[in-house]
């Protein structure tokens, strides 16, 4: 894929090829040195042109991480979609219960929270500690 970029002394840049942006420092000026994939020899960049790149590759850098977190993001709720389904359907019939069935469960958890704690040891509790 060529990405080309047109920097302010007006070079043209495919950094798609991009491998580093050395800084070389001289006894007047500070200057650059970009190495792209493929050339023999570094390309001299003025130090305008190497701040313009700098922008230009953090601003891909974060567009590429932001575009694949939200593939990401939408594969995982696609991958959740049956999941959200089936709690919603849960939520829905959980509503709806009697007051005495509530009651009935809340003492069927209790029990169960007591079982469990009686059978670890003291520091180990996962309910009454």
């Amino acid at each position: 894929m060529n990405i080309a970029v047109e920097l302010p002394s007006g070079k043209i840049l495919n950094i798609a090829r991009f491998i580093a942006l050395i800084p070389v420092n001289t006894a007047n000026n500070i200057s650059y040195e970009l190495i792209l994939e493929g050339h023999s020899a570094p390309v001299s960049l003025e130090l305008q042109d190497a701040e313009t790149l700098k922008k230009i590759l953090l601003l891909d850098k974060n567009s590429v991480a932001v575009s694949q977190s939200e593939r990401e993001i939408q594969k995982q709720l696609q991958h959740n979609k049956r999941a959200m389904t089936l709690l919603k359907q849960r939520m829905k019939r959980h509503e709806n219960i009697p007051e005495s069935e509530s009651i009935q469960r809340e003492e069927v958890f209790n029990d169960f929270k007591q079982i469990m704690d009686a059978e670890r040891l003291p520091g180990q509790k996962l309910y009454s500690e």
